[in-house]
């Protein structure tokens, strides 16, 4: 069978043959199975097994560098119980193949003494630079970045640059940019492999390279460099420290996980929602109490203040019922109409608004865009609205009264929408923070309100 159909069987077919092998103690034939599957699939079958012994032996039978691969896709207690599990020198060789990057990862989320122990199987270059990726925050552009990047001094010839390249091609994650610098170790420039190959031998790095490039600095968030590679289609974005000194490269695919992992937050928090409920669940070995107790303790503080809010919604309701009972008291049952209206405008123009931060600052342009949008938007269902009142009620005041009603309070929520989230972005806070619960209660007591007024103005006039 050849690779093609060997990609083809299905997870479970794989699983029951790396058993059998495993059962009847054929490692050698279990080596050759494994070396014509991709790494995820490895790792699914490795996650799948239910006895340790079974996951042990599967692990110590892989190549270094293919166990090496596995832990980079693994989670901190898996990575931790197959270390635990290995002979020291099989361990070390492990994690010698490691991306540093990913490792530091992994270590970040150990306890200080596990994270000692395996600093201490590396060998001295590699362990410094971890220790380097370790002292940054996870959020920041150095708590992302890898040290398997290849730089070439400013001064060197194009056949100087190539045999370095050469000597350090199998220790770097990228080979696509060759990144230049200067005596200072400072970033001056970037080169391309194709440039550097087609380039005459005895041509001058710095004649060659080129300066305006694109890159970030280590204590940026991290969500700084998905936007500029991003927006300049990078396959890696180098990092600097303030001193415009290189010390590391942000992958492509690490910009995909961050990706992934801020929409994962900013979703859980447009939920109303925490990061640790998030962090729980996606935790295998957490108990459904654990779960339940995560997410209580990450939604109640958000329902406690909507709950505040409706509480205040609707002592605004009574006072509004006082008003009209005399007049239309059929004015109360449009009540969830209009002020639904408006959330719902509020919480489209706020969605659009944090994902546009996220890849660029709020211009009034985008503000003024919002604003029509709700103007527009509430004109058409304000006059939807009025004309299914008469067609019904055959009564102009009160389609007047709720047309108008509607309207207001599209445009106010419009208005919401879009100024609270840049509103906590001028004050260096995530707009993602102002979950949906809350942008809805807040919309509700200003709804309500703005009902209340826009009523009683009406009334005022058409009764006299």
């Amino acid at each position: 069978m050849d690779k093609m159909d060997r990609t083809q069987e299905t997870s479970q077919d794989l699983l029951d043959e790396v058993k059998s092998l495993i059962e009847n103690h054929k490692y050698f034939e279990l080596r050759e199975l494994l070396e014509e599957y991709h790494i995820i699939d490895i790792y699914d079958v490795m996650e799948n097994l239910e006895d340790e012994g079974m996951q042990v032996k599967l692990f110590e039978i892989l190549p270094s560098d293919m166990a090496a691969s596995i832990l980079e896709e693994s989670g901190v207690e898996f990575f931790s119980r197959m270390i635990s599990k290995l002979e020291i020198e099989h361990a070390k060789n492990i994690l010698e193949c490691m991306s540093l990057g990913d490792m530091a990862d992994i270590l970040n989320e150990l306890e200080e003494d596990e994270r000692l122990k395996i600093i201490d199987y590396l060998n001295p270059e590699d362990a410094e630079e971890v220790k380097e990726l370790l002292f940054y925050e996870d959020d920041t552009a150095g708590g992302t970045m890898t040290k398997g990047y290849i730089s070439i001094n400013k001064d060197m010839t194009a056949l100087q640059a190539i045999e370095k390249m050469r000597e350090e091609a199998e220790d770097a994650e990228t080979i696509y940019y060759i990144y230049v610098v200067d005596d200072e170790e400072k970033l001056v420039g970037v080169l391309s492999l194709r440039e550097l190959i087609v380039a005459r031998d005895e041509a001058i790095v710095e004649d060659l390279m080129i300066e305006n490039l694109i890159s970030v600095y280590d204590y940026e968030d991290r969500e700084e460099a998905v936007r500029l590679v991003s927006k300049y289609n990078l396959v890696a974005i180098p990092v600097v420290d303030r001193e415009g000194k290189l010390r590391g490269i942000i992958k492509v695919d690490d910009i995909i996980d961050v990706m992934e992992e801020e929409a994962n937050e900013d979703m859980y928090k447009l939920a109303g929602s925490s990061e640790h409920e998030r962090d729980t669940a996606e935790d295998e070995n957490s108990t459904l109490s654990q779960q339940i107790l995560s997410s209580i303790r990450g939604r109640m503080p958000w329902l406690l203040l909507t709950l505040i809010g409706g509480l205040l919604a609707s002592s605004l309701m009574a006072n509004f019922d006082t008003l009209i009972r005399t007049n239309f008291v059929e004015l109360l049952f449009f009540v969830p109409l209009v002020i639904g209206m408006g959330g719902n405008v509020g919480c489209q123009a706020s969605s659009v608004t944090i994902i546009t931060l996220s890849n660029r600052e709020i211009s009034g342009k985008d503000i003024a865009k919002e604003a029509l949008v709700g103007i527009i938007t509430g004109l058409i269902c304000g006059i939807i609205t009025a004309a299914v009142i008469l067609f019904v009620k055959h009564n102009v005041n009160m389609a007047l009264v709720i047309s108008i009603s509607l309207f207001v309070n599209m445009v106010i929520g419009a208005l919401i929408g879009v100024l609270a989230p840049v509103m906590l972005t001028k004050m260096d806070s995530d707009p993602a923070t102002i979950s949906a619960p809350v942008i809805s209660t807040i919309l509700d007591i200003i709804g309500i309100g703005a009902y209340y007024l826009t009523s009683s103005m009406l009334l005022s006039q058409i009764i006299g």
